[in-house]
């Protein structure tokens, strides 16, 4: 098992309804999200930055 500190961004005019579980669903691409904080929002780009550990079985 592995540890990853990854950042995404996440589009907010797509997911003004129900924001965490579209934090949640683009984390578990990438791993079992541990834990996750929105950093930045960016209103003129309409995206909030993710900051996130998540675990995987194996080294990508």
């Amino acid at each position: 098992m592995a540890t990853h500190f990854i950042t995404i961004d996440i589009d907010l005019e797509k997911t003004s309804r129900d924001l965490v579980s579209a934090i949640e669903s683009a984390l578990a691409e990438r791993g079992e999200p541990l834990r996750w904080a929105i950093t930045q929002i960016n209103s003129a780009t309409q995206t909030a930055t993710v900051e996130a550990v998540v675990t995987t079985l194996s080294n990508p």
